[in-house]
């Protein structure tokens, strides 16, 4: 087995991880900043993993032959030019958020928290703006394709985010559940 697609896969399951803990940690903002909950949810929970689910579907239908490369090739462009953003944009909300709870509770795990985002939110935004050109370039070869499938794209791209969906508000719901839980047994003390 390659070593990058071993690293490859980690990457996928980390942030598969760490996705359903936003959407878990979103519930629980939700219960007091039902806003901030919701942007939290969505940008942190369920755009990453309906991109996580999007690239493993994708490379096991390519893998197996379903969809043809262009096809496969528009899809992780597309992934990357989309939920890259998104995903950018949740770094700069956590990064700020990070740096509230270091200045607020004068933590130094809330700080470490907040130089880790800060670098990782860089990283992922020089990874961005480097890519995004070929992405785009890639993107625009596999339409003119002739092997290229708009309706693999579609229905790929809904499974996808149904999963997701469902995936990321069960977690959102557990963290309601949770906090809500959590401030009715504190009133009773």
């Amino acid at each position: 087995m390659n070593i990058g697609l071993i690293i490859g896969i980690l990457i996928l399951i980390f942030d598969f991880a760490i996705s359903i803990w936003n959407s878990y940690n979103a519930g629980k903002i939700a219960t007091y900043r039902k806003g901030l909950g919701t942007l939290v949810f969505f940008l942190g929970g369920f755009l990453p993993v309906s991109y996580v689910i999007a690239t493993v579907i994708t490379f096991i239908l390519a893998y197996l032959g379903y969809i043809s490369s262009s096809t496969t090739v528009f899809i992780l462009s597309f992934d990357f030019l989309f939920f890259g953003l998104a995903i950018i944009m949740w770094g700069v909300i956590a990064t700020t958020l990070s740096i509230v709870a270091t200045v607020k509770g004068r933590s130094w795990t809330a700080g470490i928290i907040t130089v880790y985002n800060a670098f990782a939110t860089i990283a992922d935004a020089w990874e961005y703006i480097t890519g995004f050109l070929s992405a785009w370039k890639n993107v625009r070869r596999a339409i003119d394709s002739s092997d290229f499938s708009v309706i693999d794209v579609i229905a790929i791209l809904a499974i996808s985010l149904g999963i997701g969906y469902i995936i990321s508000y069960v977690a959102y719901k557990e963290g309601i559940k949770s906090e809500s839980g959590y401030y009715t047994s504190r009133q009773f003390f």
